[in-house]
């Protein structure tokens, strides 16, 4: 067991097992490598927080993205598959980032870049999906839609 300093939650106690090591960081965070998931929901219980282990000041809103666009799947170069050493017959978990302004009805995820998870080894990498998805999708219906 270890505590960790958060932005959001104080301090909390994790498991060394909770740890998802990022090998390559995440896009313009290179350098932090190392992340838990907080769910004041419970696990599993979305939106999450993707927290550094390292930085108590980085953290960011995550979605599982298949409760927003059901058919969601992606392609991704298979650099990023051995980066986080999936199995071929491995389905990975999808993680992708919102970004909630004041106005939290305006929230947007980013369905170009997720983060992809070997759940098994806890290794994590941000990738570049091949599909057109877009890279501000909201997740909320705009009245009238």
């Amino acid at each position: 067991m270890m505590t960790i300093k958060t932005r959001d939650f104080g301090e909390q106690n994790i498991t060394e097992n909770k740890i998802i090591a990022f090998p390559e960081g995440l896009y313009a965070f290179e350098e932090e490598r190392r992340f838990v998931m907080l769910s004041p929901l419970g696990e599993n219980v979305y939106p999450a927080w993707l927290q550094s282990v390292d930085n108590e000041n980085l953290c960011f809103i995550v979605f599982d993205p298949e409760q927003i666009v059901t058919d969601y799947s992606v392609t991704v170069e298979s650099e990023s598959i051995r980066a986080i050493e999936l199995e071929k017959d491995s389905k990975p978990d999808y993680l992708v980032l919102a970004v909630v302004p004041e106005e939290y009805k305006n929230t947007t995820v980013n369905l170009k870049s997720p983060i992809i998870i070997n759940a098994d080894k806890m290794l994590a990498v941000q990738a570049i999906a091949a599909e057109s998805y877009p890279i501000k999708f909201p997740i909320f219906k705009k009245e009238g839609e």
